[in-house]
């Protein structure tokens, strides 16, 4: 789990070892942050991975890069309350597509 991630990490030239990638892990099963507790958001996974991987602050502009690049897009997959864009549910108590019946709605076509 999060293999990829940590090795973006040392590509960035981030002297981050095994040892805090394991620290991350243990926190992440301890569910300090994630589905199972109140902090559950990408950017509290930021935080947390940011406290336990980079050491010197000097260090947080290049973990700040790759963080950004290996998680690009991941908030907008991960916020479930908006609709993904293109897809319409089919609704199977009316067989209807829901999204094309709200549209109209709206529209005050129906």
């Amino acid at each position: 789990m999060l293999i990829d991630f940590f090795y973006t990490l040392r590509a960035a030239k981030l002297p981050i070892s095994v040892r805090e990638y394991l620290t991350l892990l243990e926190a992440l099963q301890a569910n300090v942050v994630g589905p199972a507790s109140d902090a559950c958001s990408i950017d509290d996974f930021y935080h947390l991975a940011r406290t336990v991987m980079v050491k010197d602050e000097k260090h947080f502009d290049k973990f700040d890069k790759a963080f950004g690049a290996y998680f690009k897009g991941v908030e907008m997959l991960t916020d479930f309350t908006k609709e993904v864009p293109g897809l319409a549910r089919k609704n199977p108590a009316k067989g209807t597509h829901t999204r094309a019946k709200s549209r109209h709605r709206e529209d005050g076509l129906g």
